[in-house]
């Protein structure tokens, strides 16, 4: 590909970075305005805090961007470890923070985090890097991967984080599908997702209702299926081209988590389908990029860094889409770069710059090799 192309394409995963957090400032103080004054006393509480997340974003993007890659691979033990520590610390009294049920937060006291933000993309770092020196080309290097997927996706199924997990699970078998797994251990993992997603519902009630709810919220209107049922209202009552920035009607209190896990509703509801396309566009671009990145990486290691980190972006985007809209059971997963939350807004922005070191050249050397991923080439 020619280099003026690639140069253009890593360019746009900034621009779509910028465009996204940006939307998702502006869309969050429509969203909270109104709930953040009754709460706060302050209808700019939750913009403040998200303007903080992105000002130190475009630092963590500039690091991400500038940083040598193969600096990540040679600290793999180090993010794997600070990974499952943060997610374990969220279990130890005063320091964890429960809210709605679950323990998802570390408070600090100058700063909250939340570290399955961070630990979903430290496993993806760490699983590049291993899987480059030793592909999972039989059981034995199998091991490892396995063992530390399995340790992050079971602390946070702990908090619990049903979601995260799911798109943890599902980031991991594409990425050891890239990196050359057999198909048969592919097989049986494919088949272990399946058997535990319905078994993870059935074993907690409020996720059997959840899904009942998803089934026909109008059974409950008023309990599981009220947030479905006002996603529903404000996707319909935006119509083709919305009803106006800051005009939504369900942000009055009526739609739960309108700033976060439902923010999507509100962009349908003031910008209409109109607007969703575009954000949707805007996201399909981010992740075609990052996609093309790896596709183009001259090494096995960008090619699955690449592929790590945009899998979990293009995930984490579906899951949010296709529950606001009532295409999957509700579950709490919140819309990359848009939703309100400044752990999320830093990390993924910190992504999105490796994902731009990734599509450029500077990292690479003459001892480099070309690796595509349609033929599944594994290092000798």
């Amino acid at each position: 590909m020619p280099s003026k192309f690639r140069i253009k394409e890593s360019h746009l995963i900034i621009i779509s970075t910028i465009i996204l957090a940006l939307t998702g400032i502006i869309m969050i103080y429509s969203a909270s305005s109104y709930s953040a004054e009754k709460q706060f006393g302050d209808a700019f509480y939750y913009v403040k805090k998200q303007s903080i997340a992105f000002a130190a974003g475009i630092v963590f993007m500039i690091i991400g961007g500038t940083i040598h890659i193969d600096f990540l691979k040679r600290i793999k033990w180090v993010i794997l470890a600070v990974s499952v520590i943060l997610l374990a610390l969220v279990f130890v009294p005063k320091l964890g923070v429960e809210s709605y049920g679950a323990t998802r937060w570390l408070n600090f006291g100058f700063i909250t985090i939340q570290p399955s933000e961070l630990a979903k993309f430290g496993l993806m770092i760490f699983l590049a890097a291993y899987m480059t020196d030793y592909p999972p080309t039989n059981l034995k290097r199998f091991i490892i991967p396995a063992l530390s997927a399995g340790i992050i996706c079971v602390l946070i199924i702990l908090e619990p984080n049903m979601s995260i997990t799911m798109c943890v699970g599902m980031a991991f078998i594409i990425l050891v599908f890239v990196a050359g797994l057999q198909n048969k251990w592919l097989a049986v993992m494919v088949g272990l997702l399946a058997i535990a997603v319905p078994l993870l519902i059935i074993l907690e009630p409020y996720r059997l209702k959840r899904f009942f709810a998803f089934l026909d919220p109008w059974q409950n209107p008023k309990d599981e299926g009220y947030q479905l049922i006002q996603s529903y209202y404000a996707l319909g009552n935006g119509g083709l081209f919305g009803v106006g920035l800051f005009a939504s009607r369900q942000k009055y209190l009526f739609l739960p988590f309108a700033e976060s896990d439902f923010i999507f509703s509100v962009i349908g509801e003031e910008l209409g389908l109109v607007g969703c396309v575009v954000v949707i566009i805007v996201f399909a671009t981010l992740v075609i990029c990052g996609a093309r990145a790896a596709l183009n990486a001259n090494d096995r290691f960008g090619c699955l860094l690449a592929t790590g980190l945009t899998t979990v972006i293009a995930l984490q985007t579906i899951i949010n889409l296709t529950v606001v809209t009532g295409m999957i059971p509700p579950t709490g997963v919140p819309l990359p770069y848009v939703s309100a939350g400044g752990t999320g807004l830093v990390t993924f922005m910190f992504v999105s710059g490796v994902l731009y070191n990734v599509s450029t050249d500077k990292n690479r050397n003459a001892s480099t090799y070309a690796f595509r991923i349609n033929q599944r080439t594994i290092a000798a």
